[in-house]
């Protein structure tokens, strides 16, 4: 039995529908999963006919119709309007309201879906969040909106990608912000999530998390900064004596290469930044934004809707097939049912 991953659409004037396309070529997604695309099916057959020729994309309006056949795309129709119509698509690479809130409606119906239990997780295209917040989108991003929808107030953002997974204490907030608001109760929850993620979704019995410093040096024991001692550390020791497997802090400038080399299964790092470098340096374009703490499984391209290359057929959609290929892995770990088998292709 395989999973049910639902590709939500994202922002049709970007580089989302041609990722999508692109990746669902890919035999092998169907090997470890039952993809479904949600979105506006005009827009995904138009860049089906530009970037996937080869794929037969069909409309369904319901999670049951789907046959989940390699080479067939099934597109849940977020539109109201006949798939037969003549049909102007949006243009690439321009903000547009309507496109914006294709997108929202997309991401929209996945969460219900998947709080209704109809689908197994979500992999999310990318969003334009100035075309949203245009709408009136009330979110960061994303991972702020699906918790909302899941009424979840402990949940977190973890990339994953170069051998690498690491969780984000803090996730869109300017830097002097994120310093501002480091706290030992907050840190200690992120360790707390850290660990309950990667028991249930990655299967680990007892991981060992380590936890950057803030500063350099990791404060050089005050010398270089006080939030180390004030704040990192007592969520650390807090956390180990509820019998967590944490260590640290360590100076963010070596902690992600020892990481890299298997010395710990995850770290949190502090701020954005701290993650997304040594993320994207090793797995630039493949690597997966996941939410967790959610009752639901979310995953993400680690891009964003690039409307410097959108309609251009240049995008690489390795990342869209890593958040897939991890959503059904995830799905395998939280639920014994599903059998998930990976070849590359």
């Amino acid at each position: 039995m395989k999973p049910i991953i639902a590709i939500t659409m994202g922002d049709p004037c970007g580089i989302g529908p041609e990722v999508i396309v692109k990746a669902l070529r890919n035999k092998a997604l169907y090997e470890g999963s039952n993809p479904l695309v949600i979105g506006d099916f005009n827009q995904i057959f138009t860049a089906a006919s530009q970037f996937a020729p080869t794929l037969k994309v069909e409309a369904v309006q319901k999670v049951s119709e789907c046959a989940f056949q390699f080479g067939l795309l099934e597109v849940l129709d977020i539109s109201s309007g006949d798939q037969h119509k003549k049909f102007t698509p949006f243009r690439y690479g321009e903000l547009n309201a309507d496109a914006a809130r294709s997108a929202f409606k997309s991401i929209e119906v996945a969460a219900k879906l998947a709080l209704s239990h109809e689908i197994d997780g979500i992999a999310t295209a990318p969003i334009n969040k100035e075309g949203m917040k245009g709408i009136g989108f009330g979110f960061p991003g994303h991972t702020e909106f699906f918790a909302k929808a899941a009424n979840e107030n402990n949940f977190g953002m973890m990339m994953v990608g170069g051998g690498l997974l690491i969780m984000l204490a803090s996730i869109h907030l300017p830097l002097r912000d994120a310093i501002a608001q480091l706290n030992s109760e907050d840190l200690f929850l992120s360790i707390q999530l850290t660990d309950a993620a990667l028991k249930c979704d990655f299967g680990l019995k007892h991981p060992h998390i380590a936890v950057a410093g803030l500063n350099p040096h990791a404060g050089e024991r005050g010398i270089l900064g006080a939030e180390e001692k004030s704040a990192v550390a007592p969520a650390i020791e807090r956390a180990k004596k509820e019998g967590l497997n944490v260590s640290g802090p360590y100076p963010a400038d070596t902690l992600f290469y020892k990481l890299q080399q298997g010395r710990f299964d995850a770290a949190l790092a502090l701020y954005h930044d701290q993650a997304l470098i040594p993320i994207k340096l090793l797995a630039f374009g493949g690597a997966v934004n996941i939410t967790i703490g959610l009752p639901f499984i979310r995953t993400s391209v680690d891009h964003g809707t690039a409307f410097d290359i959108a309609g251009r057929g240049i995008a690489d959609s390795g990342s869209m097939e890593a958040a897939v290929f991890l959503a059904s892995e995830m799905a395998a770990h939280r639920h014994p049912k599903f059998s998930v088998s990976r070849s590359e292709e």
